[in-house]
């Protein structure tokens, strides 16, 4: 499994034990609340996945570069 499945996965489990004990307690704001919170945690998740893909691109990049010799 990749890892960006495992961890959305483990934002989407989260978010829904928060929200169905929010909805045990009666507190169903909070159950939106948590809906919100995973929602920008998933957005900032694959923003980072993203974000690691592009610095890994450059990064091998420049190193098959520096293996060929032409260095610029």
């Amino acid at each position: 499994m990749a890892p960006e499945l495992f961890y959305a996965k483990a934002v989407i489990m989260f978010v829904r034990a928060r929200a169905d004990e929010a909805r045990r307690q009666g507190r169903n704001e909070l159950g939106a609340s948590a809906i919100e919170w995973a929602i920008i945690s998933g957005v900032l998740v694959l923003l980072a996945l993203l974000l690691a893909r592009v610095i890994q691109g450059v990064v091998e990049d420049n190193a098959s570069k520096i293996e060929q010799g032409s260095g610029g």
